[in-house]
């Protein structure tokens, strides 16, 4: 599915806020979970991860439910979410009932990790889980029905206009536009990849920012991951794509 998009809609300024694109984030994975008790996050817990794995194609490995994913080095980018420096910062952005199982940054950004609670950066990568998804067995029937409710969602007005209300108590002066997915297409048989775009507007400024979320089946287990980047003309979404199904093809392909 694809809508093209006239380009005098998107002309708008002041892309620097990440701490609105984080918000989207969130709304990628709401839209994404289907109701269920949400047990305790295990982000701390060491049986999460293995930091030692035996396949030299994996940085470490992250178990979930009988599913263990391989996360590998991805050129050009650096997983942070074990660095003590970012850690703290990182934990502060997951969202409750789901748990981050990697977290890539450019090496700009890398470099200079102390500029991370500034929430000013873009171009970065993360792989996440609903907790409550953990023994839930991803078919292929249950990744048809995730996805159908995914994209109704967004035509779903009485949904929107409920989380927009959420958004907007959490981040204060600050105005969510509903985000509009601009094509939705798959890069395997057990992955699927959506862009969307979202405005954020305060005071007589507005912001817009690109996010590719996609969902994916490892072994039975469903998982999520998103790559997020400022929106600066239609050819910042080509490159959105582009760095997205990069990172995503080398994940796939690492656990085949």
């Amino acid at each position: 599915m694809k809508i093209l998009l006239n380009p005098d809609t998107l002309k708008y300024t002041n892309l620097t806020c990440m701490k609105s694109l984080y918000l989207f984030c969130l709304i990628f994975i709401i839209s994404c979970t289907k109701p269920n008790p949400e047990p305790d996050s295990h982000a701390d817990t060491p049986a999460y991860f293995n930091l030692t794995p035996s396949d030299k194609n994996c940085e470490y490995t992250f178990r979930f439910g009988e599913a263990v994913l391989c996360v590998p080095k991805i050129e050009g980018m650096y997983n942070i979410i074990h660095n003590t420096a970012s850690k703290d910062y990182i934990q502060s952005k997951n969202f409750p009932g789901n748990t981050f199982a990697a977290y890539y940054v450019n090496k700009k950004l890398y470099k200079n990790l102390h500029v991370l609670w500034k929430d000013q950066f873009d171009d970065f990568f993360q792989i996440y889980v609903t907790n409550a998804n953990q023994n839930k067995k991803a078919d292929h029937s249950y990744f048809a029905e995730v996805n159908e409710e995914y994209l109704n969602t967004y035509l779903n007005s009485a949904y929107w206009e409920n989380l927009k209300k959420k958004l907007e108590t959490i981040n204060e002066k600050n105005i969510f536009e509903k985000p509009v997915i601009t094509e939705s297409y798959s890069l395997s048989e057990n992955s699927r990849q959506y862009v969307t775009l979202i405005t954020i507007r305060k005071n007589n400024t507005s912001k817009n920012m690109i996010t590719v979320g996609n969902m994916f089946i490892i072994k039975n287990r469903l998982f999520f991951s998103a790559y997020n980047k400022f929106y600066n003309g239609l050819r910042s979404i080509e490159e959105a794509k582009k760095a997205n199904n990069t990172i995503m093809l080398r994940i796939l392909n690492a656990n085949q």
